[in-house]
């Protein structure tokens, strides 16, 4: 299997704004913008951050080998990290915004990158949001500001996208339930942190526990309350997320996978894979082969 690349900004082009591109969804296939390196329309991981707008008609978006059925007025925000696809039988109209970490940093108050940290937290929500009048709004103020030359263009486009972003976590209820218990948030993020620098070390939901000193059984109760799912649940999500992201995206054998996912045989790796996902592994990668 081709190993598939990261995804980012286009290298050939100059950027108005380093660290930010906007799009018309139509022209990512043309002549113009068809990267050579990958096809969109194959599974291949971002490393910026992504808003997917779509304006008429509908769509089915894949994120994370999840399709997501979008329509007019819908929006999804997409994660670095993520790995997702266009469908190639889909009629694309609408608008992709892309822009970095370090964009969202150097443009973005800390207060609200703060706010809308969960937006980009694919564990708290993956999915669409719909949003018309706000999506007509970012693309109509971004088209208009970009004719601009002006040394202010950068703060200007922050600004846009930080309201944009602010009213869309708004939107989505859950999150806003979620955000007003800020101490399960908080834990919560440490134990996602934790979990990602550490599953290929350790599996033990108790271990991570210890490490943000609460005890089993508060941190089942922060998961629960943030993710509806134990704390052993979304360690295992995770590893098989990152099983098949491994899968879909390296030449890797099915061995070296294992080994890299923490797993001292990988027979014991074939086992939990398969009983979460009901595949084998090479049986997985067939199907998105």
């Amino acid at each position: 299997m081709k190993n598939i690349p990261e995804i980012s900004f286009w290298e050939n082009k100059v950027l108005q704004i380093k660290g930010f591109q906007f799009f018309k969804l139509e022209e990512l296939i043309t002549d113009d913008l068809k990267p050579t390196d990958h096809s969109p329309y194959l599974p291949h991981r971002l490393n910026f951050q992504a808003i997917l707008i779509i304006e008429k008609g509908e769509v089915n978006h894949i994120v994370d080998f999840k399709v997501h059925s979008l329509k007019k007025g819908d929006v999804m925000v997409i994660a670095k990290g993520q790995i997702h696809a266009f469908d190639e039988a889909s009629e694309y109209r609408g608008y992709l915004v892309v822009f970095s970490e370090a964009f969202m940093q150097k443009y973005m108050a800390q207060s609200t990158i703060a706010q809308i940290n969960h937006l980009y937290n694919y564990f708290l929500v993956q999915e669409k949001i719909h949003n018309p009048y706000y999506n007509q709004f970012l693309s109509n103020k971004l088209k208009e500001e970009l004719k601009s030359s002006s040394s202010s263009l950068p703060n200007i486009i922050g600004a846009l996208l930080a309201v944009y972003l602010l009213k869309l976590s708004e939107e989505n209820v859950h999150l806003a339930t979620i955000s007003t218990n800020n101490k399960y948030l908080d834990y919560f993020n440490q134990f996602k942190l934790l979990v990602e620098e550490n599953y290929s070390k350790t599996r033990d939901a108790k271990v991570y526990a210890s490490d943000i000193s609460i005890s089993y059984k508060h941190l089942n109760e922060v998961c629960k309350g943030v993710v509806n799912t134990t704390a052993k649940s979304f360690i295992d999500n995770y590893v098989i997320l990152e099983a098949k992201r491994l899968l879909v995206s390296t030449s890797l054998s099915v061995k070296e996978i294992a080994f890299v996912l923490g797993f001292d045989e990988p027979t014991n790796f074939l086992k939990y894979f398969k009983k979460h996902i009901k595949l084998t592994p090479v049986e997985f990668r067939k199907t998105l082969a």
